[in-house]
């Protein structure tokens, strides 16, 4: 049903989803399940934000306009707004129909009505369970580590990893490509371009390769890309080509986000974790906290590696072992801390909790977000600074040993 040339002016809940229809209208009019593949929200519940009935939650108004690539500040000052609106003004009621013949007639076209709409809107997608944690609870990121080792030169290790000078969190579109498949995603056989011999084995051998049409080739500087099977797989492939809506992979690596962090076959990180180990979500941004260990990789790191990591690309020289652990000292008190901004304290207090593990090989001490995220108190920018954290004082650096 096509929208009203002209909002609604007395109602803010239709106003809203009038505005919300527009929003969807501009972006080329991605269908519902091409919206909650990429925001993890259900179909249903993105469309009836847009049917005007109720106000629809703030996180499945933030994550409709994201799928049409609405600025989250400005529609969440919209939300804000409507429902301000809302609890000083009654909502318009329609006139009561007094003929009981009317009121049989309204009856059938509504059930006209309701019948064309079913006939015509997609089926919600499968209900996912989209936490803000990857892999099991018992998965080393998912794991308090309240008495680390602590390496003897732990503090020279530190001024080694400060030694660019900036520490950064890379967000909005410096972050990593997440997409979420679902059981109508269309799916590919996938052979790597290089595998065989210079790599090693397929990794994708036996699993499906999902790609929904809509969803954007990555760009050349965000060389991976992982899509999360509705089984909950994560297939992770490096240099993602699409060709007549075909993907391809250069390489890249398959894990089991109901498991282990380790990956199953193939490799996604110099460590052999997967991408996704450590990546801090869109939810968990939306819930205010961050309930897992972090991930970073630094440019001085050797050829041996620790628990968690499984292997190692670094250089062989250097004091950094691949699997190493962070954590910010406890006297530190962050909430005292006025000088963070709202995200680095959310990355301080999960580096405190939590800690972070080294993955890989990086030009860079920095942490990675999902691509699109804002965190609270950014401007939207692709890399959010950390200069506030107190990392020269109270930076650790040790191992942490298997559960036993």
């Amino acid at each position: 049903m096509a929208a009203a040339s002209q909002p609604p002016s007395g109602d803010p809940v239709e106003r809203f989803a009038f505005e919300l229809r527009a929003l969807r209208n501009s972006a080329g009019g991605p269908t519902y399940r091409q919206m909650a593949a990429r925001t993890g929200q259900s179909s249903s519940a993105l469309s009836n934000a847009a049917k005007g009935r109720q106000l629809p939650p703030l996180e499945v108004a933030l994550a409709y306009a994201e799928a049409c690539a609405g600025d989250r500040t400005e529609w969440e000052r919209r939300w804000r707004a409507a429902k301000a609106e809302l609890s000083t003004a009654p909502r318009r009621r329609w006139p009561v129909v007094a003929a009981a013949g009317t009121v049989g007639l309204a009856l059938v076209v509504a059930v006209a009505v309701l019948v064309s709409r079913l006939a015509h809107e997609p089926p919600p997608s499968d209900a996912a369970d989209h936490s803000p944690r990857f892999f099991s609870n018992d998965d080393a990121f998912n794991q308090r580590h309240p008495r680390p080792y602590l390496s003897p030169d732990s503090a020279q290790m530190v001024a080694d990893l400060l030694a660019l000078g900036r520490v950064e969190l890379y967000t909005g579109k410096a972050g990593s490509l997440v997409y979420r498949a679902t059981s109508s995603t269309p799916t590919y056989e996938v052979t790597p371009r290089k595998h065989v011999e210079q790599w090693g084995p397929n990794p994708f051998e036996g699993v499906g390769f999902p790609w929904d049409a809509s969803w954007k080739e990555p760009p050349p500087e965000r060389q991976w890309a992982v899509v999360i099977t509705p089984d909950g797989r994560s297939v992770e492939c490096w240099r993602t080509e699409v060709q007549d809506g075909r993907p391809s992979c250069e390489w890249g690596a398959v894990s089991d986000t109901r498991g282990s962090s380790v990956s199953v076959t193939g490799q996604a990180t110099g460590s052999g974790l997967s991408r996704l180990a450590g990546v801090i979500t869109r939810a968990d941004w939306k819930a205010g906290r961050i309930d897992h260990a972090l991930s970073f990789g630094t440019p001085d790191n050797n050829g041996q590696y620790v628990f968690p990591a499984v292997g190692s690309d670094g250089p062989e020289q250097g004091r950094w072992r691949e699997g190493q652990f962070i954590w910010l000292d406890r006297a530190y008190d962050v909430d005292a801390d006025t000088s963070l901004k709202p995200y680095e304290r959310l990355v301080a207090k999960a580096l405190q909790e939590y800690g972070a593990f080294n993955v890989k090989n990086a030009g860079e001490f920095s942490f990675t977000s999902e691509y699109g995220s804002k965190p609270p108190g950014t401007n939207g920018d692709a890399y959010a600074p950390l200069t506030h954290i107190k990392f020269a004082k109270y930076l650790r650096v040790g191992t942490i040993a298997p559960a036993s």
